[in-house]
């Protein structure tokens, strides 16, 4: 114990000295403010002084690292982003990455961004929009000096995403950007005033980290409590730690750049919640605010001091709104049915309804009084590189007509459905089907659906049915096809859908499967993009390998539909046990009795159910066995038939699933809606024939 009897890991604190008193349970220690605590003016200088710092990356006591940038001849070497005036180590990032030069968003929006001004962007899906808003960022946070292991780093950017696999995508391509800049192997000495230091490992010059849902907020408190300069987060769990840590709340409070990416989908109404709290804590206060909150500190303080103070709080923060869509007219439901009252009022004002644009400098507080606002958006929502196809036929035979698509043209193909219901009964059809098929939807838990994600990366011919979270911002590389397998409510959705092909100039190719009862729905969603239903050609399609597909399917539905039943009454069955057994309570004898019963008899009904089973199991792999063949080619000999293949497959341009049709494109089979009106029914053209063979036999 020492001295201290009975006193434990005292803590000095500045100001407070320990006096011991005698009393009469003997000497008792009190704590006793010292008369010579530094003032409060005194104590704010210290902060303030610390808050400089840390902007500019150091601390008092630090050692300012002086690191040695190499030179780097962008005029040579990347003549494009020359005129760029970006740090070297990002031009060197650029070329290593083979980024020969900016895209139109970059090329139109990096210069205004540089010189401190907001930024509201709208280009096409795969435009290079994470980069646009990224190397800003990145060039502020490079220039600044090397921050040291003993200081925690400062929040200085902040960007939000409205999915948890975006957030991941930013993150993702931010780090890959500067893991690949050429950091020295050799750590620069440290200098010091005075003396100097051995070298030593130095920190990563910039630290990005990514939060999101569904993932340990334990971990990500953890990450936070080291230090992050660039922040990716969802909403939602962005909230969740922010009202538990007052200290990420200041450094919201006090950021640098305030980055929303997919905008337009994060101010949806009823969307986001918690965004609103997050934006508010951007917001710059009111003079009479300020004073109110500041005044006891700076009480001596005379007003030049005070209107000095006024002008540098929180006018650094720098905005960028990037996004593929920003109008409200594309994210009406048009499934809805809804009835337009237009009043004569409204009408003789010509007002037009508020824009997502109008949203967006309502709730977000630019510092630049005229944000720069550039619109790079396609006319129409397609980009040039996409070319767009549609089936028609019923809801029930969706299945075939897909089956069918995916045998003719193997490729990575993302499927978009609607519903997480959908889901789930079409994935064990297609696995049924020998399809390699991967499930995307807000159900799973988020290690599997980055797992299904890299799955679908890494797989040539495999096919991802995904909900809408797929929609925006995912960047997979080489998507070759995207289905709408249920029609988008919105025309936003069905321009974000598309833009996961066709990505960075690449070809795409997008099928919409009509049904009769959605042809309203695709009607209305053309023409808010200024389009008619008559742009979009129907696809050629083989009826011959239609028919041999359907027995296919149809049986795989057999499967699954008893496989399913069984699978429903095991489960209902053992939720209710389950569940009286949480409760404490005692089932039904007539229900026990009935299930022993059933138990019992069910036996060898199982072992008929598992016969057939195993039978419609052995007739399914027996047909898929079966080679397919098109109308026309020799089974036995390939040089005879109608449609001799033996030049496709001396070519190799033969399709592996569909013997005598040649590998194409989907694309290539479009049949426009001008050469359809112009074709003849099928009966004109018998009667026809019909008519010249009786004139020939007359003759």
């Amino acid at each position: 114990m020492g001295g201290d009897d009975g006193i434990l890991e005292l803590e000095e604190v500045e100001g407070v000295e320990v006096v011991y008193e005698m009393t009469d349970a003997g000497r008792v220690a009190k704590f006793r403010v010292s008369e010579e605590t530094p003032s409060t003016r005194e104590v704010d200088e210290d902060n303030d002084r610390d808050h400089t710092a840390e902007n500019e990356g150091e601390t008092p006591e630090d050692p300012i690292i002086v690191e040695e940038i190499p030179a780097f001849d962008s005029e040579n070497l990347l003549p494009a982003w020359h005129k760029i005036p970006l740090h070297p180590k990002i031009m060197m990032a650029l070329h290593e990455k083979s980024f020969h030069e900016p895209t139109p968003i970059q090329a139109a929006s990096l210069p205004f961004a540089l010189v401190d001004r907001d930024v509201v962007g709208v280009a096409q899906t795969g435009s290079g929009k994470t980069l646009a808003y990224g190397l800003p960022i990145l060039h502020h946070l490079l220039s600044k000096p090397h921050p040291s292991f003993s200081r925690k780093r400062s929040l200085r950017a902040l960007i939000l995403a409205p999915t948890r696999e975006l957030a991941l995508q930013v993150s993702s391509h931010l780090n890959e950007l500067l893991t690949t800049m050429e950091f020295s192997k050799k750590s620069p000495e440290t200098e010091t005033s005075g003396s100097s230091k051995p070298a030593t490992k130095l920190p990563p010059h910039v630290s990005v980290a990514a939060i999101v849902g569904g993932m340990s907020a334990q971990k990500q408190r953890r990450v936070l409590d080291r230090g992050v300069d660039v922040l990716v987060a969802t909403p939602g769990r962005l909230w969740d730690i922010i009202q538990d840590d007052d200290e990420l709340a200041r450094g919201v409070k006090n950021l640098r750049f305030l980055v929303l990416d997919e905008a337009d989908r994060m101010i949806e109404a009823g969307h986001f919640a918690e965004l609103e709290n997050i934006l508010r804590l951007t917001q710059r206060e009111s003079k009479e605010d300020m004073i109110s909150n500041d005044i006891e500190g700076r009480a001596g303080e005379d007003d030049d001091d005070e209107e000095e103070t006024w002008a540098e709080i929180k006018d650094g923060l720098q905005t960028f709104v990037f996004s593929a869509t920003l109008s409200k007219d594309l994210q009406q439901n048009f499934k809805k049915k809804r009835r337009f009252k237009v009043s004569k009022k409204h009408y003789e004002r010509d007002e037009k309804p508020a824009s997502t644009l109008d949203d967006l400098l309502l709730r977000l507080d630019f510092r630049d009084p005229n944000p720069e606002i550039i619109d790079l958006s396609p006319k129409g929502g397609v980009v040039s590189t996409l070319q767009e196809g549609k089936i028609e036929c019923l809801s029930g035979d969706k299945d075939v007509y897909l089956y069918y698509f995916l045998l003719r043209h193997p490729g990575k193909s993302l499927v978009f459905l609607s519903s997480i219901d959908g889901i789930r009964r079409l994935m064990p059809l297609v696995e049924l089907l020998n399809i390699n098929a991967y499930p995307l939807h807000s159900q799973l838990e988020q290690r599997q659906r980055l797992k299904n994600l890299d799955r679908f990366r890494n797989t040539p011919n495999s096919v991802l049915l995904a909900t809408d979270i797929a929609a925006r911002g995912l960047d997979i590389p080489a998507v070759d096809h995207v289905i709408h397998f249920q029609i988008p409510r919105t025309a936003d959705t069905y321009i974000h859908r598309n833009g996961r092909t066709a990505r960075a100039m690449r070809k795409g190719f997008s099928m919409l499967m009509v049904a009769p009862d959605e042809r309203r729905v695709v009607r209305a969603l053309l023409s808010s993009v200024g389009r008619d239903e008559g742009e979009i050609s129907e696809m050629g399609i083989e009826l011959s390998m239609l028919d041999k597909l359907k027995e296919r399917v149809q049986l795989a539905r057999k499967i699954e539909n008893a496989q399913h039943k069984v699978k429903k009454t095991n489960h209902d069955r053992n939720w209710m046990r389950e569940t009286a057994e949480v409760l404490g309570v005692e089932l039904d004898s007539d229900f026990v009795s009935d299930s022993d019963d059933e138990s019992k008899v069910s036996t060898q009904k199982r072992k008929a159910k598992d016969r057939k089973m195993a039978a419609l199991k052995a007739e399914l792999k027996h047909l898929l066995s079966q080679p397919l063949i098109a109308r026309g080619i020799s089974a036995k000999y390939i040089t005879s038939g109608s449609r001799p293949i033996v030049d496709d497959l001396i070519s190799g341009e033969f399709n592996e699933a569909m013997l005598g049709l040649k590998k194409m494109e989907a694309g290539s089979e479009l049949v426009s809606a001008k050469k359809k009106k112009k074709a003849k029914p099928i009966t004109s053209v018998k009667k026809e024939e019909m008519e010249e063979e009786w004139a020939g036999i007359t003759a």
